[in-house]
């Protein structure tokens, strides 16, 4: 019978648990039949009882919290495609314990809810697939096919008796034998010598002779099981298991494959390369060292690091290929644990990389602090932060691929991206010599969400790179409805130069074309604004006013009344509050006051601004998306891409999904500004002019409210497009609908149109079908030279976002707080001078 096992792998959402259903590998006997090669795999059953195989291959999908055992069940069959008219699915879970538990049956509602009631675990189910109507499958019989999965491959495997005593049933994380379903815990009947060989013998002619003559026979170990099983299984020859594959419908990457923890004799491995670095994760997980005892072109031999202990490895070339087969295989030590681990030579930068690089397929920010713990908790191996950090840098060129090879194949990437996502719109520059210029890319998914939902102010920025090639990171991000960044345009050039951002901004326009009442918001660099004059021309170009506060701070230094004015000054909606801030502002510092002037009050204040800026008087909305993908900074350029995809193929469905669920006419954030301005509302005095217009008191600012034309004299309810306190009197005295008086853009129906777009990844490089005018396109690196010093990783924060610095208030000094002390209480209580100069210091602007 084959078995299958669910696994979840990631954390359960609130209201949902995430499965895998997997077959693993093993080799788990006690009496086996012939199965017919022609058969789909998911049909190919033996009874549990007579055999347990396992394929390495899962399959992932979400289940609510609140579901039942007939939901379960029916999703099991559903994602496996198994014919529930011919085969019955049995379920067992295990206990997470650290140590062997017999499996529990899933049989009832009462069992599934105790399964997915546990917190903080990852709950593993073992799925039993028996035929109905026969229970014990003849030799060479041939189940329907199933049409369910007609992509399913066969591979052959063969059974090789062994003398072995020592049984190890999987590669897991610590799977025991107990924890397979429908295996009795007699282990004395359980054979282990059985082992896929993929079709390989091991006295095959085409496997290049090994002379080794002057290395000893490894001693045999006794047979602990009787002469009855030779007999038994003497007639088995070949076991076609599933293929071997890892899904995930999150990400759409591999998933997590665990790590092998035995070595067979017949295994073959597709080079020398992937024999060692097995070897070397095979010494992690079973604590033990090796050195090599010969290596050449053909042959590889190692021994284990204790002189004269038994254990041996041996492998030989196969003729005509790169491939390795492991002719020998002595297991036994006879060496004591402390002698063959005082330390762990093999556990190197190269090892452990290719062990981690799994966990960064969900472009995770793994950090070398995290490695070096991950390192100590699963195998008891210390190594230092040098050695985490080379790990990492390993891993990540598995898994992204190197900086070169990245370069290489972007024509061929943007070309799939928008074969998966259509109506993306993608574009790169190369200079004359094929070197990297420039890239964007904008996901039909957003154009279509800006032009139909997102109100017209686009916030852009620029971000450093910190990768081996550098370059500047070009982000083009709006706000949605709710509050939420709404990413727009991408693009990566050399710098942040005239030229580079003039190319950003043109395809930019491209992508969106002519919008109107269009507002950009920037800071006030050259480039940015050339680029928009020339490209943007019918736009209003807007000043972050949170960098000009800075840079004026920077000139004039630290006044916090000065910042306050400025602040006022900037948000204010009436022109004569915006002239009392500014003579206040000019009171205090007139250099100050000149210093905004000449930036143009149109450009960086709301009384003054041409057209609507809502409530978008910054850059931070494009600088808090920067932060939200500084993961991708160090990778090549395809994995940026790949990055940013992935976080907003994860965006997109979240705020999708939630804005469903919405129950109000407007969305969260807008229903919580005007409800708190509707208890402003409720204290003023309406008098009503016609049936639409009114005058309202509000102390020494009465307002004016025009309910037709929707407009105030505060111009707050001009401004934002949402109803300000005076509008909100009067609508509370015509017992109107105050939604009615919102901008659609803050309409939840708006918010779900903005993300009803689709996100796809593009795949697996060895997948794509590329045309070969595409293909054949040749992109180099660009030419950088790589700046003195230690490469930082942190922006140099602007004028006025210096981090303090704590200060701890048991010993005053800097660097901690009091519940992570450890000076001696008594070296605290210091003279009053000692403490007093320290806090003076301190206070010193």
């Amino acid at each position: 019978m084959g078995t299958e096992t669910a696994e979840h792998l990631e954390q359960p959402q609130p209201d949902h648990m995430n499965f895998a259903l997997m077959e693993m590998e093993a080799a788990v006997l006690r009496e086996t039949v012939e199965v017919s090669e022609e058969a789909d795999p998911l049909d190919k059953v033996l009874d549990a009882r007579k055999m347990v195989s396992f394929s390495q291959r899962a399959k992932a999908f979400d289940f609510p919290r609140d579901a039942n055992y007939d939901l379960l069940l029916d999703k099991v069959y559903y994602v496996t495609g198994i014919d529930r008219d011919h085969y019955r699915v049995s379920m067992t879970t295990v206990a997470h314990t650290f140590r062997p538990s017999m499996p529990i049956e899933i049989v009832d509602d009462e069992d599934v809810a105790l399964l997915l009631r546990r917190e903080n675990v990852d709950p593993l189910v073992c799925i039993s697939i028996e035929e109905i109507g026969n229970e014990c499958p003849e030799r060479n019989h041939k189940p329907p096919e199933s049409s369910a999965n007609p992509h399913h491959e066969t591979r052959e495997y063969e059974f090789h008796h062994t003398q072995k005593s020592n049984i190890q049933v999987t590669d897991i994380d610590e799977f025991q034998t107990s924890d397979v379903p429908h295996i009795g815990a007699n282990l004395d009947d359980i054979v282990e010598g059985f082992t896929p060989t993929a079709n390989i013998d091991t006295t095959s002619p085409h496997l290049i002779p090994d002379h080794d003559e002057t290395e000893p026979q490894s001693n045999p170990i006794p047979n602990q099981f009787p002469n009855r099983y030779d007999e038994q299984f003497a007639h088995v020859q070949r076991l076609v298991p599933p293929p071997c594959a890892f899904y995930s419908i999150h990400s759409g990457e591999v998933a997590p494959r665990p790590i092998t923890m035995r070595i067979e004799v017949g295994e073959v491995f597709p080079s020398k390369q992937q024999l060692q670095s097995q070897l070397g994760r095979y010494c992690l997980a079973n604590q033990c060292q090796i050195r090599v005892f010969k290596s050449d072109t053909t042959r590889y031999q190692v021994r284990c690091i204790v002189e004269g202990c038994n254990w041996r490895m041996r492998a030989a070339k196969v003729q005509n290929s790169d491939h390795f087969q492991i002719r020998k295989f002595d297991n036994q030590h006879t060496c004591s644990t402390e002698a063959r681990f005082s330390h762990q030579r093999q556990a190197s930068a190269r090892v452990i990389g290719e062990h981690i690089q799994e966990k960064l397929h969900d472009h995770r920010l793994y950090k070398p602090k995290e490695i070096i713990n991950d390192m100590q908790r699963e195998f008891g191996i210390s190594c230092n932060y040098h050695k985490g950090y080379r790990a990492r840098h390993i891993a990540l060129e598995e898994v992204q691929g190197t900086p070169v090879e990245s370069y290489s194949i972007l024509p061929s990437y943007l070309y799939m991206l928008e074969q998966t996502n259509p109506g993306t719109i993608t574009d790169f520059h190369t200079d004359s010599s094929d070197r990297f210029m420039y890239m964007f890319f904008c996901f039909k998914a957003c154009i279509n969400g800006f032009l139909s939902s997102i109100r017209p102010v686009i916030a852009v920025d620029g971000t450093f790179l910190t990768g081996p090639h550098r370059g500047v990171l070009f982000v083009a991000v709006c706000m949605d409805g709710n509050e939420q960044i709404f990413p727009l345009a991408f693009g990566v050039g050399d710098s942040e130069t005239n030229e580079a951002w003039e190319w950003f901004l043109s395809r930019l326009h491209k992508a969106v074309g002519e919008v109107d009442d269009l507002v950009i918001v920037s800071d006030r660099k050259n480039s940015i604004i050339t680029g928009v004059e020339k490209v943007f021309p019918n736009s209003f170009h807007g000043a972050c006013a949170i960098h000009l506060q800075r840079n004026m701070l920077g000139h004039y230094g630290k006044n916090k009344a000065l910042k306050r004015y400025f602040e006022r000054a900037a948000r204010v909606y009436r022109e004569s509050q915006f002239r009392q801030r500014m003579e206040q502002l000019a009171n205090i510092n007139s250099e100050a006051a000149r210093y905004v002037t000449d930036a143009g009050f149109d450009r960086w204040s709301r009384a003054y601004s041409p057209r609507k800026r809502y409530n978008i008087m910054s850059t931070n909305i494009a600088e808090s998306m920067n932060n939200a993908i500084k993961g991708c900074k160090e990778l090549p350029i395809t994995g940026v891409i790949d990055y940013i995809r992935g976080v907003l193929q994860g965006w997109f469905h979240d705020r999708r999904t939630a804005a469903l669920k919405l129950t109000t006419q407007l969305t969260t954030a807008a229903d919580v500004a005007v409800g708190v301005k509707d208890d402003e509302a409720r204290y003023m005095r309406v008098y009503p002019i016609t049936f639409y217009t009114f005058v309202v008191k509000d102390g020494d600012l009465d307002g004016h409210v025009d309910l037709t034309t929707k407009s105030c004299s505060c111009r707050e309810f001009d401004v934002d497009q949402l109803p300000c306190a005076h509008a909100l009197a009067c609508i509370r005295l015509r017992g109107f609908s105050f939604p009615d008086y919102c901008s659609p853009y803050y309409s939840s129906t708006f918010l779900v149109t903005a993300y009803s777009g689709e996100i796809h990844p593009v795949g697996q490089p060895s997948e794509w079908l590329v045309p070969s005018d595409i293909a054949s396109k040749i992109v180099h690196p660009p030419v950088g030279r790589r700046p003195p010093g230690r490469p930082r990783k942190n922006r140099n924060p602007s004028f006025g976002e210096e981090v303090t610095q704590r200060r701890c208030t048991t010993c005053h000094r800097v660097g901690h707080n009091s519940h992570t002390c450890t000076y001696p209480k008594s070296s605290t209580m210091g003279s009053t001078c000692e403490i007093g100069e320290a806090s003076g210091s301190h206070n010193v602007l």
